[in-house]
């Protein structure tokens, strides 16, 4: 079966971070590195299991605040260093697809396509991201979602930011 991507419920979100294309690239593509800043401020990660590459599986636990989520991402198409798509679902701790450990009619799953560009240092990440084979209820709860998305990925993105800073010295 062909995903059912769509895009009217898409979410956009752009941001600049002051590190050179490939070292944002890699704190996407090393183990290590996503491990240190990927999920909402003040939440811990542990990466389960981690294989970045074309048909390849990041499979993760977050603690946030004793909220415990499992996620799982299967990678579609990479292309180093310019972007990664991939399909994002909530799981079990085993990595089953699971719904949304939240009271909502989430999708379950999402496709995540990250683009990066580099401009006099300065590298723009673009996230966009669209409910797959999603109920039109599920459609709706992502778009009404959202703004509180968007929110979320600015304290993720804070955390690679300062993650960034780090290892550029």
């Amino acid at each position: 079966m062909e995903n059912q991507i769509t895009p009217k419920a898409e979410l956009k979100i752009v941001r600049q971070f002051k590190a050179p294309q490939p070292l944002v690239y890699n704190a996407f593509a090393s183990r290590e590195a996503f491990a240190a800043w990927w999920g909402p401020a003040g939440s811990t990660l542990t990466v389960l299991s981690f294989d970045f590459r074309e048909g390849g599986r990041t499979h993760y636990k977050l603690d946030n605040n004793g909220l415990l989520m499992w996620a799982l991402f299967r990678y579609q198409k990479i292309q180093q260093p310019d972007s990664i798509e991939f399909l994002s679902s909530f799981t079990d701790p085993e990595g089953n697809i699971t719904s949304s450990p939240f009271p909502i009619d989430f999708p379950l799953e999402v496709h995540n396509r990250i683009t990066l560009s580099e401009a006099n240092g300065v590298t723009t990440l673009t996230l966009y991201a669209e409910p797959v084979n999603a109920t039109p209820e599920q459609e709706k709860t992502f778009a009404d979602l959202n703004a509180s998305m968007n929110q979320g990925y600015e304290g993720t993105w804070g955390q690679l930011d300062t993650y960034l800073a780090k290892v550029q010295g």
